[in-house]
């Protein structure tokens, strides 16, 4: 087993995520009921999407490249991936808005 999925999301996802938050903490922490509210947006439109991807085929997850967790028929690192990378996005959205709209 590589693992490859939960190693991409660790360098892509979480990493970037840590570093948003060391340096701009101040900023994000006015925002923080924001990160539920995303992921639960997220999940909501996402996983529908994804279920309909796997069962036609569309895209799969390699046995080899996940924990083998899954939940209604999606790993459980596709709701780790949903999740983090809408917080990722939501954390540069944030600091977009301080610094040129506010």
């Amino acid at each position: 087993m590589n693992y490859s999925y939960p190693i991409w999301l660790l360098i892509f996802a979480v990493l970037p995520l840590i570093v948003i938050f060391l340096l701009t903490y101040k900023i994000i922490k006015k925002y923080l009921y924001i990160y539920p509210l995303t992921a639960i947006g997220s999940l909501i439109f996402s996983i529908p999407w994804d279920i309909i991807s796997v069962r036609e085929r569309i895209w799969e997850f390699p046995a080899s490249s996940i924990f083998g967790i899954w939940l209604f028929n999606l790993p459980i690192e596709e709701y780790i991936f949903i999740v983090l990378i809408t917080w990722v996005f939501a954390s540069l959205t944030i600091l977009f808005w301080e610094k040129n709209v506010r």
